[in-house]
């Protein structure tokens, strides 16, 4: 089936597409897991990806596009991850010379350090929702949009991640992580 000269016209040069959504796609997927480096690779293999296939792409429907392929990209990548070590030089990445003060710099790598612990102990459809909700700032139609649900079970779903953080975050409180020495 061909599109119509009108989706023809709609449709997003792929630098277009790339500016408009890749820092989008990059903090999602650094959320949901991935280590700046690997992040990095899969924004790239997400916009490879729909840059082969643009024509597949439904204009105005990018975002939910880009988003379900960055959804399997990190999935496969997690799935291979136990057989590999991480790279050292991940962890260097995050420092650079326009950094805060090193005290604020190391109290901000806590603070990501904890949030990525926190997300990670999420099952994975609930921290996607808790991620576009409370870190990206969508809307639950919008969510329900991307992540092809309900709006119902996107409201469930941020209820029970909200819940599950919260109760995580107590834990961690409890240990006194956030005591300074």
């Amino acid at each position: 089936m061909r599109p119509t000269d009108r989706q023809e016209a709609a449709r997003l040069a792929p630098t277009e597409l790339v500016e408009a959504h890749f820092d989008f796609i990059w903090r999602i997927v650094r959320r949901f897991g991935l280590t700046p480096a690997d992040a990095d690779d899969v924004a790239q293999q997400v916009f490879m990806t729909a840059t082969q296939k643009i024509a597949e792409i439904t204009p105005g429907n990018e975002r939910t596009y880009l988003y379900g392929v960055a959804l399997r990209v990190t999935a496969n990548l997690k799935r291979k991850a136990h057989r590999r070590r991480e790279d050292a030089e991940s962890e260097l990445a995050d420092f650079q010379d326009a950094a805060p003060a090193p005290d604020e710099a190391t109290e901000l790598n806590r603070s990501r350090e904890l949030l990525d612990e926190l997300l990670e102990a999420l099952p994975a459809e609930l921290r996607r929702v808790f991620v576009l909700a409370s870190v990206e700032q969508f809307e639950l139609a919008e969510i329900a949009e991307l992540e092809g649900i309900p709006r119902s079970t996107a409201t469930s779903r941020l209820r029970r991640a909200h819940e599950q953080f919260a109760e995580r975050l107590r834990q961690v409180r409890e240990r006194k992580v956030f005591r300074s020495a």
